[in-house]
């Protein structure tokens, strides 16, 4: 019988000096508050949340990993052979002390503008750093074990909540994006 975790890839895809290099620069970027977005398209923040940026330099220097990883995920998964599909751009993350992302699925409504439609199916979450306590990745209640430079995949459905716990000590660098 085939169980949840079943649909699930962890890998590690980028070196300790790859990881290094992105957050060096990740640093020197301008941050801002986390934000969601509910069905009727209002915003709101939760004190609590992290705060996100994004980097087309960077993007484009992950690229070539995070496909090669995707490629595997397609492999061992789709067995209808078609790997067509489109990508979000990557978001970057970053949770300070204190800072956490609650029990949630990825339904996301914004990243469709109207002309770009359709439902996320597949999420990718990595990690750049290890050094840092708390901050665990829960997945249908379950911590995953991410080391610096892992990448987890799993499908974007409601059977798939997860969260990343508070922070409790040092700075949680970490990346996701999202294909349909």
């Amino acid at each position: 019988m085939t169980e949840l975790l079943d649909y699930v890839m962890i890998d590690n895809i980028f070196t300790q000096e790859q990881c290094e290099q992105y957050m060096s620069r990740l640093k020197e970027t301008k941050w801002s508050p986390h934000v969601w977005y509910t069905n009727n398209k209002d915003t709101f923040n939760d004190h609590k949340d992290f705060s996100v940026t994004y980097s087309a330099e960077l993007q484009a220097r992950m690229k070539d990993s995070v496909m090669n990883m995707v490629t595997k995920y397609y492999m061992e998964h789709n067995e209808s052979g078609d790997r067509t599909c489109q990508f979000s751009g990557v978001r970057f993350n970053r949770y300070s002390e204190g800072e956490s992302i609650k029990t949630h699925v990825d339904h996301i409504h914004s990243l469709f503008d109207g002309k770009k439609r359709g439902i996320p199916v597949l999420s990718y979450v990595g990690v750049f750093n290890d050094d840092y306590e708390g901050g665990d990745f829960m997945l249908c209640g379950e911590k995953m074990e991410l080391k610096q430079g892992d990448c987890i995949i799993f499908p974007s459905v409601f059977l798939y909540p997860h969260e990343v716990t508070t922070v409790t000590k040092g700075t949680r660098y970490s990346w996701v994006l999202w294909s349909w």
